[in-house]
């Protein structure tokens, strides 16, 4: 028999739905998990493991509202395809939301995956959905809306569910010191989360954020801290998804949990260099043209002071750069608290993690970044 369960953060088979989940959806269509797991079950949003008596088959991820249930992402266990779960899993799943919805890739014959596309329509339109003709956007790609036969989807009440996902990535919008955040970061690893997890889910959410593609090279350019582990992360994720990616080692130093995501870049021979100090601005601005985007994981949200050689050339020729930078949690130089600097690193995107800090929204701070995100990757403020 068909049934379904809740997935949270106890689900014992947790690394094995994340693993489905990254091979089932290529990058470009994937949120964090984290954000599936926390955001899962709550607000709207029903995250399941789907299964047939003991044996597990996969999970299903749908946005519910009053007037529509969006499926946003359903995936079999590999070795279970072409067994009919597919067909039966949506039956069942239709008795619980009959006004259910989907959005799939559309037929176009010159795309490099059409043989899949067709296969996926084929089987929906088999279980009951039908093209709407209605083109919808997300995450930068473009799908086609299906519906159940019969159903029609006005597209304010679709982007009105999707909407109100998207919009509790953020949910908190306190902005916190140096001193909180260093606290709620403590606070966190102490009750609630492994500090080598946090770190892999900052890293994700800057990955997330980015906009890099395939055909892209990237450099990390990396400080001693955890500032530079989130940067290892990215740096692993943009491997495994086939996009060019060079380390840049300030310092060969690292934190502990940070040496452990730089080591993991090293099982997968990712490039990495040491900073020449001797290195003058031309040379530096010579190598930063050469990238597509530059990551700036030097100095993370507890620097203070000023920005000395050969970190300052560094800045100065990262900021004259032809590179889009991206700058993760804080920009590079920059106080935390009060967004001052004798240079620093200027972002086309600034990903900060947890909360804002004071610095990033300071009238000194905000001349230094094209565009501030902020992602909750599961940091507690003890109350």
């Amino acid at each position: 028999m068909i049934r379904f369960e809740k997935i949270d953060e106890n689900t014992k088979n947790l690394e094995e739905i994340k693993q489905l989940y990254m091979d089932a959806f290529p990058f470009d269509e994937r949120i964090p998990f984290y954000i599936m797991v926390s955001v899962g079950n709550d607000r709207g949003v029903e995250f399941l493991s789907i299964y047939d008596d003991d044996t597990w088959l996969g999970f299903i991820h749908t946005l519910v509202g009053e007037k529509l249930s969006y499926i946003f992402y359903f995936a079999i266990d590999g070795g279970l395809r072409q067994s009919g779960y597919g067909s039966k899993i949506i039956r069942e799943y239709k008795k619980i939301h009959p006004k259910l919805s989907l959005a799939i890739e559309p037929i176009e014959e010159d795309s490099d995956n059409i043989k899949q596309r067709k296969k996926r329509l084929a089987f929906y339109e088999k279980n009951g959905f039908e093209t709407l003709d209605t083109k919808v956007v997300e995450m930068g790609v473009e799908f086609e809306l299906m519906g159940a036969k019969g159903m029609e989807i006005k597209e304010s009440d679709y982007k009105s569910l999707v909407k109100k996902f998207f919009d509790s990535f953020d949910k908190d919008k306190r902005v916190l010191s140096v001193k909180e955040m260093r606290d709620a970061d403590a606070y966190t690893i102490k009750n609630f989360v492994d500090s080598k997890e946090l770190m892999y889910r900052a890293g994700e959410a800057i990955f997330y954020v980015g906009d890099w593609n395939i055909g892209d090279k990237v450099l990390i350019a990396a400080g001693s801290g955890n500032n530079a582990g989130d940067g290892y992360v990215v740096a692993d994720l943009l491997n495994i998804e086939g996009i060019e990616v060079e380390i840049l080692l300030i310092k060969d130093k690292f934190s502990e949990d940070g040496k452990y995501y730089f080591n993991r870049c090293l099982q997968k021979d990712i490039k990495y260099t040491v900073l020449d100090e001797k290195a003058d601005y031309n040379t530096l601005r010579g190598k930063f043209d050469s990238y597509d985007y530059v990551l700036d994981c030097i100095y993370g949200t507890g620097f203070t002071g000023e920005v000395r050689e050969p970190v300052y050339s560094l800045i100065k020729a990262l900021n004259d750069s032809k590179a889009s930078i991206v700058s993760a949690d804080i920009n590079s130089g920059m106080n935390g608290d009060t967004g001052e600097s004798n240079i620093c690193v200027n972002s086309d995107l600034t990903v900060s993690i947890g909360f804002l800090k004071k610095g990033l929204v300071s009238e000194e701070g905000k001349k230094h970044i094209g565009k501030l995100v902020n992602m909750d990757i599961g940091i507690i403020i003890e109350e």
